[in-house]
């Protein structure tokens, strides 16, 4: 045997007892049984506190609206009504639950914040770390920064052989210690400050940011609200990889039209006050914008002199953000990415695989030279807002109107002309048509925003730009849904008639009718059961 084909032999993901279907199958990607759905309801709860808003990206995104020239009541708005979209986004999302560039962009940036929460950490247990400043990569970083990257990096990989369906007791762990933390710091803030600080009705006193008036504040506010939702866009389209692992399909419901908006809603707010009451109570950072927790923080024990009391805060506060970026790392952008390539590759990647290859090319991304700033972390925001919403478009298109939330499951698993995804030579060239009509059309006002910021706009094409994620999304559901009406696919309406991966068997015997199984079956796995089959195999 020649040792390559050695090699590739002996990567294969092991069987596990599981039919491969010639390795277009393994245990992760496969329809989950019952006994793997094990979330509930305050499980999804749990989940959105962790990788939806009670860490660093739920608190910047917020704060770094600022940047924008809006002050604290109207970077407030943007955020309530930003947030509010994106629940009803991600309950439509994760409907079938029953993306791989961009997931390792956001991937990486979940791990370079987490390698500062490390950097910030020690150097609250030993100031002199703080001198570990060598610069690197064009001054985008120092010796500290990168120590840190690989430190936290170390810390995580042990997690990545928890299984999700396991993940009840780090989400639990995560909750009680970053909860508290985001509270109190909001507590002594605005106490200490006696109020919301100095930027409640005007930022001009930040270097480099005016105060937006007239149509441009309206503009900037319009900006703001997309970059709430583009802020969590990966999560709305990733929906799905959470959703399957419910184990009744309300469960996710309640919990992502209230959690989403609400929680997020909270932090952001919390990061934008104390941000205000940081440029008050730190007169030595005056002009800069302390958007980023970290920052917050090392300003805080800065302030201090490094007193055993600043550092004691410091150290407890941004251990517990540090735990909350372990879960946003592992649980929100490791299974997903984990997830895409384990269904590009079932033969020889897993979830677990997934997430040790992004934690690989996570050094290559070079994530500090993208959040280099609050400006710059709005530009990395908008850009998801611009490839994203089109692709979300396409997928609540062909689920929801095309498919009419009718999948033949089997199919989806055998890559031959016998499926009905097989379209042309394997390739359905639709979406990607439909995909390029979405992104284009604010490719001129993205280009300017990067150059430029909101320091200059090209007159039409910057305000498309400010509503990216809507008009994205809504061009590429009107183009994908032409282009089906033009070229007609085959195989709509097809379900499977039996049961073939064991999913909802064990329901059945539990004084569940077949008609209430089937509507289950829908809503989690977009396409009936075919119970009555199932319940005539088995008295066979």
């Amino acid at each position: 045997m020649p040792l390559f084909q050695r090699v590739l032999t002996k990567i294969e993901v092991k069987d596990d007892g599981v039919a491969d279907r010639e390795k277009r199958i393994n245990l992760d990607t496969r329809p989950l049984e019952p006994h793997r759905r094990t979330f509930g309801p305050w499980q999804f709860v749990r989940l959105w506190v962790i990788t939806g808003s009670f860490n660093i990206g739920g608190w910047t995104t917020g704060s770094s609206l600022i940047a924008l020239g809006l002050n604290v009541w109207q970077a407030m708005l943007t955020v309530i009504l930003g947030n509010l979209i994106v629940g009803l986004l991600c309950i439509c999302s994760g409907a079938p639950g029953a993306k791989l560039f961009l997931a390792c962009i956001w991937f990486s940036t979940q791990v370079f914040w987490g390698g500062q929460c490390v950097k910030v950490f020690l150097t609250a247990l030993w100031p002199s770390f703080a001198n570990v400043n060598t610069p690197l990569a064009n001054g985008t970083m120092t010796t500290g920064d990168f120590a840190s990257f690989i430190i936290f990096t170390l810390l995580y990989l042990p997690l990545c052989w928890i299984k999700p369906e396991k993940y009840k007791v780090p989400f639990m762990i995560s909750c009680i210690l970053v909860i508290p933390t985001i509270f109190v710091s909001l507590i002594w803030f605005t106490a200490t400050a006696k109020g919301a600080g100095t930027l409640v009705h005007n930022v001009s006193s930040l270097a480099g940011i005016t105060q937006a008036t007239g149509s441009r504040l309206g503009w900037m506010m319009v900006l703001g609200i997309c970059t709430n939702i583009s802020s969590i866009s990966v999560h709305i389209f990733v929906q799905s990889d959470y959703t399957r692992y419910a184990r009744k399909p309300k469960d996710q419901i309640l919990a992502q039209l209230v959690m989403v908006p609400l929680g997020t809603i909270v932090v952001a707010l919390i990061g934008i006050i104390c941000t205000s009451c940081a440029a008050q109570l730190f007169p030595e950072q005056e002009g800069t914008l302390l958007w980023a927790p970290y920052d917050l923080f090392s300003a805080l024990q800065e302030h201090y002199h490094n007193s055993p009391r600043s550092r004691a805060a410091v150290a407890f506060g941004i251990l517990s953000f540090m735990v909350a970026q372990f879960g946003q790392v592992v649980a929100n952008n490791g299974v997903s990415a984990g997830i895409d390539l384990s269904a590009l590759m079932p033969r020889f990647f897993t979830i677990r695989r997934g997430m040790l290859l992004m934690s690989c090319l996570a050094f290559t991304i070079q994530p500090w030279q993208l959040l280099n700033g609050a400006s710059k972390f709005l530009t990395v925001l908008g850009g998801y807002g611009v490839f994203l919403g089109p692709m979300t478009g396409i997928y609540f298109a062909d689920y929801f109107l095309l498919r009419q939330r009718q999948i033949k499951l089997t199919d989806l698993y055998d890559s031959s002309p016998r499926s009905i995804y097989w379209f042309n030579s394997g390739v359905n060239w639709r979406p990607f048509v439909a995909w390029v009509m979405g992104v284009w059309i604010n490719l001129p006002g993205f280009a300017t925003f990067v150059n430029y910021g909101t320091a200059k706009t090209l007159t039409g094409w910057s305000e498309l730009y400010d509503i990216s994620y809507p008009l994205g999304l809504t061009i590429s559901v009107l183009v994908y849904m032409l282009l089906n009406k033009l070229a007609p696919v085959r195989g709509l309406g097809e379900v499977d008639d039996l049961d073939y991966f064991g999913t909802f068997g064990p329901a059945v015997t539990e004084g569940q009718s077949v008609e209430e199984e089937d509507v289950e079956a829908e809503a989690v796995y977009g396409g009936t059961a075919g119970m009555k089959g199932i319940e005539m195999e088995k008295r066979g």
